[in-house]
């Protein structure tokens, strides 16, 4: 069966659905798709207002809740994600073997260190830290193409909020869920 993940790195429900995929051991397996909920982020990131934080603070508070032992801290800024975007799919046509364990990596790298994926030094810090061989180029022009796409099927979809996952036969996995219902959407 495939899987289609729709998420971005910065939404705490997306953290939270990554971590299951790698749980359930279907991490490697799905088709993973980067989408920008906020394009209009700085590069590099500002330091959020208390306002922001609070939100995010609810956010996380959430995923936990739905997710015990879930390890997440709160980031002080929020960056622009379409370097990192664009990054993971620079190595998924370059190095597909090591996409799935970059991408873990940079949800990991926002949630849990507060890294700006908007800055391709720490992008390469985590590609580096991930084994992706430093010939890999992280913002390969193909890769804009295929960012592209993914848009453009996002917003024909129009599925809404992040993080969706899109089963083979038309079935939709809309957010976090409790384990045992994302272990029977993916089990099934």
């Amino acid at each position: 069966m495939d899987y289609t993940v729709y998420s971005d790195f910065t939404c705490a429900e997306c953290y939270g659905l990554n971590e299951q995929l790698v749980a359930l051991g279907v991490s490697g397996a799905v088709h993973w798709r980067g989408v920008q909920i906020e394009p209009l982020l700085p590069v590099p990131a500002r330091a959020l207002d208390r306002r922001a934080l609070d939100r995010i603070e609810d956010e996380i508070t959430e995923v936990r809740r739905r997710m015990d032992g879930l390890v997440m801290h709160l980031p002080r800024g929020k960056p622009n994600t379409l370097t990192a975007i664009v990054a993971v799919a620079s190595v998924m046509r370059q190095q597909p073997a090591r996409a799935a364990v970059f991408r873990d990596a940079l949800y990991r790298a926002y949630w849990r260190d507060g890294t700006d994926l908007s800055v391709m030094a720490e992008l390469q810090r985590v590609a580096d830290a991930a084994g992706v061989p430093r010939f890999v180029q992280l913002d390969h022009p193909d890769a804009d193409d295929l960012v592209e796409d993914w848009d453009l099927d996002w917003a024909t979809e129009r599925l809404g909020g992040v993080p969706r996952v899109i089963r083979g036969d038309g079935k939709i996995l809309w957010g976090l869920k409790p384990t045992h219902e994302a272990t029977a959407f993916f089990r099934d």
